[in-house]
C-alpha cells in the first residue's frame, strides 16, 4: 500500500465531513410560535355603607351639623388590590333641592370628606381634597391581596325659611385604577 493509498481514506473522510457540514449549514430551520395575550382587569368595588342623614328638621332651625364620627355621617367603602394607586373623585353638592321640581327652595349644604382603613378608627383618617385624589391602597394586615378604604362624609346644612317637604341630592363617588 502506498502512502498515497493511506491518505485517501483521510481525504475522503474530510471531504465527507465538509459536505455534511455544508448541507447542515444550508438547511432551512423553522420555528413555531404561539401568540400569547393576557388581559388582566382588577375588580374594584365601591358601595354605600351608610347614608348621610340629617334627619327631620324644622323650618328656620338654622345650622345643623353632623360631626366626623357621628352615627349619621355617610360612609362609602372601596375594596381594591393592596399597593395599587386609585384615582378617586368625589362630587359633593353644595345644596339640597326639594323633591317637588315646582318648589325653588334649596338648603345650603357644606360637606367634608376624609378617608381611612377602618370605620372604627376614623380619628386617624386623612383629608380627602375636594378635587380628584390619588390614593395608594395600603397593605392589609390580614392575609389576602385586597384592602378596603372607607370615605367618611360629614358636614352641615343651614335650614332657613323653606317650604316643608323632602330635600335631597346625590354625592357621586368615582374610583379608577391608575
Amino acid at each position: 500500500m502506498t502512502k498515497h493509498d493511506q491518505d485517501l481514506p483521510a481525504i475522503l473522510k474530510t471531504l465527507f465531513c465538509g459536505i455534511v457540514f455544508f448541507f447542515v449549514g444550508t438547511i432551512n430551520t423553522q420555528a413555531q410560535f404561539i401568540d400569547l395575550r393576557l388581559d388582566i382587569d382588577s375588580e374594584i368595588t365601591a358601595q354605600t355603607e351608610q347614608p348621610l342623614d340629617f334627619g327631620t328638621l324644622m323650618t328656620n332651625t338654622g345650622r345643623r351639623m353632623i360631626e366626623l364620627g357621628s352615627i349619621n355621617m355617610g360612609i362609602f367603602s372601596i375594596t381594591a388590590l393592596e399597593n395599587q394607586m386609585l384615582l378617586v373623585t368625589l362630587d359633593k353638592p353644595t345644596e339640597l333641592r326639594h323633591n317637588n321640581p315646582a318648589v325653588d327652595d334649596v338648603i345650603p349644604l357644606e360637606l367634608f370628606s376624609r378617608y381611612g382603613y377602618s370605620t372604627q378608627n376614623y380619628e386617624n383618617s386623612n383629608p380627602l381634597p375636594d378635587a380628584t385624589s390619588n390614593i395608594k391602597v395600603e397593605p392589609n394586615p390580614k392575609p389576602g391581596p385586597w384592602n378596603s378604604i372607607y370615605i367618611f362624609i360629614y358636614g352641615s346644612v343651614d335650614i332657613g325659611d323653606v317650604q316643608d317637604g323632602t330635600y335631597a341630592n346625590e354625592i357621586v363617588l368615582n374610583v379608577e385604577y391608575i
